[in-house]
C-alpha cells in the first residue's frame, strides 16, 4: 500500500470515535474483561473528559491519505500522578456497579503496572489492521519518545502481553526490554518492558 501525506498531531476531542476504536483493537479481550459491553462508550467518554489519564491531550493520532491510521495514549509520571484519583472517580462513575465487582481485579492491576518517577508510561497503541506493517507504529512510538523527553522522563516503560509475539519484536527492535518476569491477572499475561532515553540525549 502506499502511503501518502504521513502526519503525526496531537489528539483532539473529536477523535474520540477512533481513539475507541483503537484501544479495543489494542487490548479486545482485557478491554472487554474490565469494561464491559460499552467499553467503546465508555472510552470515548473518558476521551472527552479533562484531567483523566484517558484524555484526548494525553494521546498522539497518525493520519496518511487523508484518515486516521493509528493512535499513541501516555503520560509522564507527573501527569500520572495529578490525574490518577480523577481517573478514578470517573471509572466509578462510568463503571457504576462494575467497578466494584472488578475492584480487586483493577488493584492488582494498579499494583502491577504502576510506573515509577522520572518514567512515561505508553497506556495503548494501536494501528488499524489494513495499515499494519508500514512502520506506522514505529514512527508513534518514537514521537512519544520526543514527548516523554519534554515532560523530563528519563525512561519509557509499557505493558505487552506475551502472546503478542508481532508486539514485542517492534519495542525489541526500537531497544524496549523486558524488566519483570510475566504477571498474570485473570487469563491477561503480560511483560513490563522498557526503555531509558536519556542515553539517546548522550548520543
Amino acid at each position: 500500500m502506499q502511503l501518502n501525506n504521513i502526519v503525526i498531531r496531537k489528539g483532539k476531542i473529536d477523535d474520540a470515535e477512533d481513539f475507541s476504536r483503537l484501544v479495543l483493537l489494542s487490548a479486545p479481550a482485557f478491554s472487554a474483561f474490565f469494561f464491559g459491553p460499552n467499553a467503546g462508550e465508555i472510552m470515548k467518554s473518558l476521551f472527552q473528559q479533562p484531567r483523566n489519564l484517558f484524555n484526548f491531550e494525553h494521546s498522539y493520532f497518525i493520519e496518511a491519505n487523508d484518515k486516521i491510521t493509528g493512535m499513541v495514549l501516555g503520560y509522564s509520571w507527573n501527569q500520572n500522578k495529578r490525574e490518577e484519583l480523577h481517573t478514578g472517580w470517573l471509572l466509578v462513575k462510568y463503571l457504576k456497579w462494575r467497578f466494584f465487582s472488578r475492584l480487586f481485579y483493577m488493584l492488582k492491576a494498579y499494583k502491577m503496572v504502576k510506573i515509577k518517577e522520572n518514567e512515561y508510561y505508553v497506556s495503548s497503541i494501536a494501528v488499524y489492521p489494513e495499515f499494519r506493517g508500514l512502520g506506522l507504529g514505529t514512527k508513534l512510538l518514537l514521537e512519544i519518545e520526543r514527548e516523554a523527553r519534554e515532560t523530563g522522563s528519563n525512561k519509557i516503560v509499557l505493558d505487552v502481553e506475551t502472546s503478542n509475539q508481532r508486539a514485542l519484536k517492534l519495542y525489541e527492535k526500537l531497544g524496549y526490554v523486558i524488566e519483570t518476569p510475566a504477571f498474570k491477572i485473570k487469563t491477561f499475561e503480560s511483560f513490563r518492558m522498557g526503555k531509558i532515553i536519556s542515553k539517546i540525549l548522550e548520543q
